[in-house]
């Protein structure tokens, strides 16, 4: 119950900015924008309001979890606001851990408000259903689980938000590019270095395994990868949460 209150009062929180409501209601007028200009996709309109109202969900939920990550702690630990929620008696790694979950949650909901509006886009289109629909929308949920994670830890990690929103957001570009860093990796002679990328190869999440929404229209589903993708997302974010609260507790706060 004092995870849930804390997880309760951080969607409020998340709800009540500002940046949330501008970044939910640009990126529906997104996804209808790209509606209006489907006619120039030829005999494939369809597939580009999927691929481009896919993205754009993905990219704004991205932008709502780090804003809101990287300011969900840091901002309550100099405002002294902080105070309010730990003069209770409550373990520290509760705070981490309902603080994270509200931000999952807040977040959660603007996607799934998307994902509701690029649907029924679709549908008025004329799209067939494919269940690789379902296995793209949950891959961006891993997605954003992990960047999520990272923007928590980043935010006890550094004294600045812009410095953590700097980390989060390389970090997830970085993600997207393993198998180019592999491709370094074996390309590199000297042992100090390939060493140095071996280290930021494994630190580094592999973003490409979540890269489900290419098999949509496919004959191929990405069924068999989906058990290890999320044993993988789910161990990277509890890594990182562990080492949060480690940083946490190590705060004078």
């Amino acid at each position: 119950m004092k995870i849930y209150s804390i997880i309760k009062y951080t969607v409020t929180q998340n709800i009540r900015n500002r940046i949330y409501y501008i970044l939910v209601i640009f990126a529906v007028v997104l996804i209808f924008v790209t509606a209006l200009f489907s006619v120039l996709g030829g005999e494939q309109p369809t597939r580009i309001i999927l691929d481009f109202g896919l993205t754009s969900i993905e990219f704004f939920a991205l932008l709502l979890v780090i804003f809101s990550g990287v300011s969900l702690i840091l901002e309550e630990i100099e405002s002294k606001t902080i105070y309010l929620v730990l003069i209770r008696p409550i373990p520290k790694w509760y705070y981490v851990i309902g603080r994270y979950l509200g931000l999952l949650l807040s977040v959660y909901l603007s996607m799934i408000l998307m994902y509701g509006m690029l649907i029924l886009i679709l549908f008025y289109k004329g799209w067939a259903w494919d269940i690789n629909y379902v296995y793209a929308v949950l891959s961006s949920f891993l997605k954003i689980a992990i960047v999520g994670s990272l923007a928590v830890f980043f935010s006890l990690f550094s004294t600045s938000s812009m410095a953590s929103l700097v980390f989060t957001f390389s970090i997830w570009i970085l993600g997207h590019f393993s198998p180019e860093i592999m491709f370094l990796i074996k390309r590199i002679n000297l042992l100090p270095g390939k060493i140095v990328m071996k280290v930021l190869y494994y630190i580094i999440p592999n973003l490409q395994y979540f890269n489900w929404r290419d098999y949509i229209g496919a004959n191929v589903q990405p069924a068999n990868w989906i058990p290890l993708a999320l044993i993988y997302g789910i161990a990277y974010c509890a890594v990182f949460l562990c080492l949060s609260i480690m940083l946490f507790n190590r705060k004078e706060v």
